[in-house]
């Protein structure tokens, strides 16, 4: 029993089976992840080593930084290496292949780093492994007011309470503090009095940790019991610490802290500030996991926040100031929204087709199609709601009930495979469904179209279904097949683009094999059991609907056949330019990697000379808000100041609200914020995927040298045309005070290099003696010299500590003073030293902006040993574009299998595949129209028309060989198979197009990601579908003229004799 006769035969069954499907697919829509792109996994794993000392950057290079390298360098599937050497800091960033579990990295990467950990500097802090970068946009901001409390108290109140909270949410890597002071207890020392009982501070540092401990002293048994003896000793106030002695003198007498040093519960001096809208705050910088999804983990922030609100002060005020998550799920309603606008353009396209409709209704219908084109969101359900309560009361518009059904059930079960393949919902699948709408119903119109011929030969309602569904099944399935065989080269392509447009493959495939199982089940089984009548559908060619429309389509398309048969080869001329032109076309429109999207963020970098005080920072910063804040676009800002570099996150209202783009925004505050010197400050748009930057990495080994290169490269960048923020990601020199110890003086004195180091430390900055215990969390102690004995250089030479006999020392016995700049930085990647320089590359597409570097590079002369390469997005760019050349003449390959075993030939499949470069024409047309570059999407829309635009091909050359074996004239049948067939590829191509048109249309929240792949499919489509229906019969017409004359041609030379000639 074939599954048309099963579904009429069995229909409870049938409904038994699709009502199972369709509850599962809800029931997995609701478990399938949202996120903007693909879970690509972009792993990337940090290790941030923090050195006590204050070591400067080289050493931290030399002593930690290239250790941590040797040691994590062989971790497999390790993509890229990244390290930054800090002053008293070390990060290194390892970069993983795309798609790898990041557990099973993260697991290596530590035990690689623990066998190396004991080579490292006995200062380090605890080592911090996690899978984040910090230069990355915070996903959430968190700003914490009080009109009842300082900075400094709403600021103790958050390291206690919520940063910690907010930590432990799965998926957050890092949440940073900024505002206000940190609480410390601070021992200043007082210098003079320390030397009146000959007392150092490295004695007060021991004396004060030595009185805070609990420690377990042994265990007692008493009866059948026994109990631990634990020793109590924390401090349980300031006071404590005040009066704990630190020696005695000769009679006796117990010095204590407070007799040497003033104990203060204070703050460390301000390190940064944090305002919102200008009003100072206490904010919390949430960054996610490289692999994590940003909208689980931003909702687990928010709900954690709401949470916390209930048990914090009542005067505190918790608000997101930012959220990452909001753009990603308006940008992916948006895209919803565009899917469901496709769906309801389409069913009411096939009104026109499937349903007789007089003057009145055409004028209704066509109003409809525009209010869906339209009209806002929030109608757009009701309305659809609506036209399908409307399908199953009206007889006369059943057959497109019965026709569009495929659309719901189709896409809803898809969402099944989707949960089983871990897929998730983003711009890719959305898209792939999106695309897949247009196509799901043109299985069902080749099979209800048959139906419908069968019930006008005679055939009875139950018959005529089952007959006109198993008469079309095996033309439909091989439709379907060359649909999906383009996808097969995926399989060839490099992991990160398999992985990103993966997506878009798989919802394709399978909604359209499911689709094609509803048009032989669900479309028979509707087609037997809903009464609708025959009369109210039109006919074909000389009956058709739409006040004559069709017919003049018809008139107009015979017209236009002939014509090219008469003149053959001027028009194939013709078409072969115009796809050389499309061709040459394409390749000087430029070429980008993801493109870019309008995320209604962007960033304001403020950087000042290095070593700038933060004061002297944060009055710059306050001009630069007082700017941000009269631009009417702008819905909030926030400020992070820090010495030397700061940053204002300006977030704007949505597009629909605003007239500009973020780009006329931040051309319209450049001008304004360039006067404020000597600030350096630039701007980046906040991207999810790809940059608005060519970047250039310089690779050498002396940064003198280095720095003198990327100079002479900034100024080439900065003065290629459309260029700007040029900047070299390398800040300037510190000035620094190098304190060169004298060994032979040193040594007199029975003192080592690290002895006068520590000692200067601790006096200068000062060092941790011990954790003060609270309630809620431990607050260090830090002890250090009084402010008014380490304030100048002066200060500096008249240090005095004591070694290992207690003798007094001054720093200027065992060193020598020299001033001078050192580096504040040193970056390195893939073990050699790095100075990256960059540009905003404003409106110019990638290749274009890296061929005018190139161009701008192309005098300049480096030291031997010194090079550079062209990095970001470009590399990636490249070896994918040249993948996609290779995939798309796989795609040809593939193709033309295909057509072959179909049509038992070799030569048509050629002429099917001529409307393949027909849509070039299109493509190139409407890119250049539309202003989009060549990127991934528009790639991937090529490459997805060479199994869409062939299908009317098919339908074409399978009509004229149908009409040749009833024994038809070719030419004539090549004129008639094009008007028999225009109704059915203008219903095919149409809904499509109507299902793409929303995408295309669309300027909303991230619509730059999904528009090129639209434009792509839908220009090709419409410049094949015209030129198939002209230019194709005349190439069958030709081919079989060459055909017979290369017959009679062999026949006259005795090489050939036609079948059935003795």
């Amino acid at each position: 029993m074939s599954l048309p006769s099963f579904s009429i035969n069995r229909p409870v069954t049938m409904l038994m089976i699709y009502s199972m499907l369709l509850l599962l697919g809800v029931v997995c829509l609701m478990q399938l992840p949202v996120e903007l792109y693909p879970n690509i996994s972009f792993g990337e794993i940090s290790i941030i080593i923090e050195v006590r000392g204050g070591i400067p950057p080289t050493e931290v290079e030399s002593m930690v930084t290239k250790i941590v390298e040797e040691g994590v360098g062989t971790v497999t599937h390790l993509e890229e290496m990244l390290s930054i050497s800090k002053e008293g800091e070390s990060t290194v960033v390892l970069s993983f292949e795309p798609g790898i579990p990041m557990e099973f990295a993260a697991l290596e990467v530590r035990e690689k780093f623990a066998r190396v950990k004991n080579k490292l500097p006995k200062e380090i802090e605890k080592p911090i492994i996690a899978q984040f970068k910090r230069s990355d946009v915070p996903i959430v901001i968190i700003s914490i007011t009080s009109l009842k409390r300082t900075t400094e108290e709403i600021r103790k109140i958050v390291d206690e309470n919520v940063r910690e909270a907010i930590k432990r949410i799965s998926g957050v890597a890092d949440a940073e503090v900024a505002g206000g002071r940190e609480r410390k207890i601070l021992v200043e020392a007082d210098q003079r009095r320390m030397a009146a009982y000959n007392l150092s501070l490295d004695r007060i540092i021991a004396m004060i940790g030595a009185n805070n401990l609990n420690l377990l002293s042994g265990d007692i048994e008493r009866a059948k019991d026994k109990y631990i003896i634990r020793t109590i000793g924390f401090y349980l106030s300031v006071d404590d610490i005040k009066n704990i002695p630190v020696t005695a003198t000769p009679d006796g007498t117990i010095v204590r802290l407070k007799d040497v040093a003033t104990v203060l519960d204070s703050y460390l001096d301000p390190t940064g500030y944090a305002r919102v809208n200008v009003r100072p705050v206490v904010s919390i910088y949430v960054q996610k996991e490289s692999t994590a999804n940003t909208i689980l983990v931003a909702k687990s922030v928010v709900d954690e926040i709401d949470r916390l609100r209930a048990t914090l002060p009542k005067d505190l005020q918790l608000v997101i100031t930012s959220n990452q998550a909001d753009f990603i799920q308006k940008s992916i309603e948006n895209l919803k929204v565009a899917l469901l606008q496709g769906a309801g353009l389409i069913i009411i396209v096939l009104l026109y087709f499937l349903v007789k409709l007089n003057r009145k209704m055409i004028v209704l219908v066509t109003a409809l199609l525009l209010v869906i084109l339209f009209i806002p969101p929030n109608f757009l359900y009701p309305i659809l709601g609506a036209m399908i309560i409307a399908a199953m009361i009206l007889k006369k518009v059943r057959p497109v009930l019965i026709v569009s059904s495929a659309i719901p059930i189709s896409v809803i079960i898809t969402f099944i495979f989707m949960w089983s393949m871990k897929l998730s919902i983003n711009f890719m699948t959305l898209f792939g469904l999106a695309l897949g709408v247009g196509m799901l119903v043109d299985n069902s119109i080749v099979v209800f179209e048959n139906i419908l011929k069968k019930n006008e030969d005679g055939m009875a309602g139950m018959p005529a279904s089952i007959a006109g569904a198993e008469e079309v099944w095996v033309a439909i399935w091989a439709s379907t097949l060359t649909t999906i065989v383009v996808f097969l080269p995926m399989v060839f392509v490099g992991e990160e683009i398999k992985l990103l447009y993966g997506g878009v493959a798989w919802t394709v495939t399978i909604s359209l094999v499911v689709s094609l199982f509803v048009s032989i089940t669900v479309v028979p089984l509707l087609s037997s059991r809903i009464r609708f009548s025959i009369k109210d559908i039109p006919k074909g060619y000389g009956k058709a609907n739409v006040v004559g429309f069709m017919r003049m389509l018809y008139k107009a398309q015979r017209k236009g056949v002939i014509y090219v048969l008469r003149n053959a080869r001027n028009i194939y001329i013709i078409a072969f330019v115009a796809f050389i032109i499309a061709i040459f076309g394409l390749g000087r429109l430029g070429m980008e990697f993801m493109g870019t999207t309008e995320q209604n963020r962007f960033t304001i970098f403020i950087e000042l000379p290095t070593g700038a005080k933060l004061d002297a920072t944060d009055v710059i910063v306050k001009k630069v808000e007082a700017i941000v804040k009269e631009i009417p676009e702008v819905k909030t800002f926030s400020a992070r100041v820090e010495p030397w570099s700061s940053k204002v996150y300006v977030e704007l209202v949505s597009l629909l609200k605003r007239r500009r783009s973020i780009a006329e925004v931040i051309e319209t505050l450049r001008p304004k914020v360039e006067k404020l010197k000597p600030a350096f400050i630039y701007f980046e748009e906040a991207q999810e995927v790809g940059t608005k930057e060519v970047i250039i990495e310089l690779f050498g080994y002396e940064y003198d040298t280095m720095r003198e290169v990327a100079i002479s490269m900034a100024t080439r960048l900065g003065s290629v045309k459309g260029f700007t923020d040029t900047k070299i990601r390398m800040r300037e020199g510190r000035p620094e005070l190098g304190l060169r110890v004298d060994k032979k003086k040193a040594d007199i004195f029975d003192m080592t290099v690290t002895d006068v180091a520590d000692a200067v430390h601790a006096q200068m900055r000062g060092l941790r003696a011990t954790l003060y215990h609270t309630s809620a969390s431990e607050v260090e102690t830090i002890a250090r010299l009084d402010e008014k004995y380490r304030k100048t250089f002066k200060d500096l030479h008249k240090l005095i500590f004591t070694n290992k006999n207690d003798d007094r020392v001054y720093l200027d016995q065992v060193a020598d003073f020299k001033y001078g700049l050192g580096p504040s930085e040193i970056w390195r990647k893939n073990k050699t030293r790095m100075i990256q320089v960059s540009a905003n590359v404003g409106k110019y597409p990638l290749s274009k902006a890296a061929d005018l570097t190139k161009e701008a590079f192309g005098d300049l002369k480096l030291p031997d040993g010194y090079y550079y390469r062209i990095g970001g997005n470009y590399p990636t760019m490249m070896a994918t574009q040249k993948q996609f050349r290779i995939i798309i003449w796989l795609i040809v390959v593939l193709i033309y299998l295909v057509l072959a075993s179909l049509f038992e030939s070799y030569y048509q499949p050629f002429i099917i595949m001529v409307s393949v470069p027909l849509a070039l024409v299109g493509v190139a047309i409407a890119l250049y129209l539309t202003g989009k570059s060549v990127g991934m999407g528009v790639l991937v829309g090529i490459m997805m028309l060479g199994g869409i635009v062939v299908n009317n091909a098919i339908l074409l050359i399978d009509h004229i060989n149908q009409l040749r074996k009833k024994k038809a004239n070719y030419i004539k049948a090549a004129i008639v198979a094009s008007r028999d067939r225009l109704r059915p590829i203008l219903m095919t191509t149409i809904t499509t197009l109507l299902g793409l048109l929303p995408m295309a249309m669309s300027t909303t929240e991230g619509s730059n990601l999904w528009s090129p792949l639209a434009i792509t499919v839908g220009g090709g489509l419409i410049s094949s579908t015209v030129l198939t229906l002209l230019i194709i019969p005349s190439i069958y017409v030709v081919s079989e003229n060459a055909g017979i004359r290369l017959k009679a041609l062999l026949a006259n030379i005795h090489i050939f004799k036609p079948r059935g000639e003795k």
